[in-house]
């Protein structure tokens, strides 16, 4: 890996340090840019924001600027950008100096609507938005279709200094669709859908198995779910303030109407 590149990227992801979509995508930036890999141990879908609290990590040096770490995509992110970058790993400190991106991915699998709270892989460049660095999840609806369209992106994002224009607070969720590289329709600038999965469980064994699907053609015609559907990659930005201002007023309007003097 190259050292004397400006650009200081980050990757962390939820599918586990042996996945071969992570190692394509950091063997691009790569040339562009200076990467530290950060990645679970094991496979670590479905965990959403989870963090490791009360027992300890461990950290295993897979190869050059590449880790592997016994907790979940949050952990990774939380301790590259918290602790490493400012004191390595080793007794006798100094880290690489702050990240400039955080790319989370390439994952096996969509992450749009609200498959996007559930998911590791979003919630890798989420934390890396709480710490103040533009995080980028990166996730692919049809397996490794479109792999180098996700990655191709990446290396612009970086080459472009696109980065720079996520504001503070703010990551963006990109979504690829599943299709063919000749069918393939571009890119939409998108809304979060929030239809919920089709969840259902069935029982066999003794154990409860869940199943079910998004509505996706349900969907409104501008958001994340309806036009990774029709063939584009959706780029969804999110926020870490999830305060609903509307809510807030009317909470405040309540408390003050039912206050006694």
């Amino acid at each position: 890996m190259q050292n004397n590149l400006k650009t200081r990227v980050l990757i962390v992801n939820d599918d586990g340090v042996e996945s071969a979509y992570m190692r394509s995508l950091a063997s691009a930036l790569d040339q562009v840019a200076e990467v530290f890999v950060f990645a679970p141990e094991t496979e670590q879908s479905g965990v959403s924001h989870a963090f490791t609290v009360r027992r300890g990590l461990s950290l295993r040096n897979v190869a050059e600027r590449v880790y592997a770490m016994s907790g979940t995509p949050s952990d990774c992110a939380k301790f590259a950008l918290g602790h490493f970058a400012l004191h390595g790993t080793g007794s006798e400190g100094g880290g690489p100096g702050a990240f400039d991106v955080c790319f989370s991915g390439v994952n096996v699998g969509e992450n749009s609507g609200v498959s996007s709270l559930y998911s590791g892989t979003v919630a890798g460049a989420r934390e890396a938005a709480l710490w103040g660095v533009p995080g980028v999840a990166l996730s692919l609806r049809g397996g490794a279709g479109l792999l180098q369209a996700a990655i191709d992106f990446a290396v612009e994002v970086v080459k472009n200094g696109w980065y720079k224009q996520i504001p503070s607070g703010v990551f963006w969720n990109v979504n690829f669709p599943k299709v063919t590289t000749g069918s393939f329709k571009g890119f939409k600038a998108t809304k979060m859908a929030l239809g919920m999965f089709t969840d259902h469980y069935s029982h066999d064994g003794g154990l409860w198995q869940l199943d079910g699907d998004k509505l996706w053609n349900e969907q409104p015609v501008d958001s994340d779910d309806y036009l990774l559907n029709q063939g584009y990659a959706t780029v969804t930005p999110h926020r870490i303030d999830q305060t609903d201002l509307e809510s807030l007023k009317k909470i405040n309007d309540m408390l003050e109407g039912g206050r006694k003097i």
